[in-house]
């Protein structure tokens, strides 16, 4: 079953609170790229011979992107280029038994204020996660 998106929780720790941000932020794009590591090995005698992969390292982030304010310049000003921030994301909320995503990540780039002369000003951030654990609240 679909669920709408405007319900979603975002908190990011700044520098010692776990903060909602979610009422700056209008996009929430988590990524992931696991490294492929080649453990192929010879092999006299085959016809056709088959390379053999095998997972490495896993990349996990998240890019948000939100409305620029005051209030969100000063929060994302202080945790830029920090390391070991709590994160705590609930894509449909904080009730209890919703999915809550959670763990420690870096935020390695901050994007804001973007401004044009027919638009809204906003921001982007980037965060690199270091854990991620998935429960509920």
């Amino acid at each position: 079953m679909a669920i709408s998106g405007v319900g979603t929780s975002f908190k990011l720790q700044n520098p010692t609170v776990l903060t909602q941000i979610a009422t700056f932020l209008d996009s929430i794009q988590g990524s992931g790229d696991t490294d492929q590591l080649d453990g192929t090995t010879f092999q006299p005698g085959v016809a056709v011979p088959v390379k053999t992969l095998v997972p490495g390292f896993t990349t996990k982030g998240y890019s948000l992107a939100g409305k620029w304010s005051s209030a969100s310049e000063t929060f994302f000003v202080a945790v830029e280029n920090l390391s070991g921030l709590a994160y705590e994301y609930g894509p449909d909320g904080t009730a209890t038994g919703k999915t809550k995503i959670s763990g420690v990540c870096s935020c390695y780039s901050y994007s804001g204020p973007q401004s044009s002369v027919d638009g809204i000003t906003t921001f982007t951030v980037e965060l690199s996660v270091q854990t991620r654990v998935v429960g509920v609240f």
